[in-house]
């Protein structure tokens, strides 16, 4: 089984679990800041992913150290992964959670690329053309990219709208190489 496939696999139990009992936006909570944890801590990444530790002395290993921060659910969800051998996959199994939550409430994750910060006339005219275009709730990431130039590169889900400067360059040229009979 692919590494997604299994991360979405046991997402799919907790989520399941989180609707059952009110607990999805708290557990996604839970969920997010144990990957941030694990990114953060290079020991612990490394303790989670030893092969010569059983899984349970890495499961004790890691509640003493987390003392009481994670939830019952939480804990079973990191020692189903430590005893099927994927201590690597919690990030994988939190932004599945993520989506699968987002599904759930109608929300899709949109990301803008502009060269500079959009105002916040902009922000919420952008989110709201892409809630039309989408028929959900938009909540939208912005980050920086200079390599832009200028303009806006939108990303929702595995569409991407460009509207910017390098890209209707880069689609100018492709023309320009077409008609010109330099097709590569």
């Amino acid at each position: 089984m692919t590494s997604r496939r299994a991360a979405a696999r046991y997402a799919e139990a907790l989520f399941g679990l989180a609707q059952e009992t009110g607990q999805t936006d708290a557990l996604r909570a839970e969920l997010d800041g144990l990957a941030r944890l694990v990114e953060r801590t290079p020991a612990l990444a490394e303790l989670l992913t030893r092969p010569d530790l059983e899984p349970e002395r890495k499961l004790a290993a890691v509640t003493a150290a987390l003392r009481g921060q994670f939830s019952g659910p939480v804990i079973a969800l990191l020692a189903g992964l430590l005893r099927h051998g994927r201590g690597e996959e919690v990030a994988a199994v939190a932004d599945a959670f993520a989506e699968m939550a987002d599904e759930a409430a109608g929300v899709v994750r949109a990301e803008a690329r502009t060269v500079v910060a959009l105002s916040g006339e902009q922000r919420a005219r952008l989110a709201a053309a892409l809630s039309r275009m989408t028929g959900r709730r938009v909540v939208l990431e912005e980050r920086i990219d200079p390599g832009i130039l200028a303009g806006v590169r939108v990303r929702v889900g595995d569409r991407l709208v460009d509207g910017s400067a390098a890209g209707r360059l880069q689609r100018m040229h492709e023309e320009l190489m077409v008609v010109g009979g330099l097709e590569r």
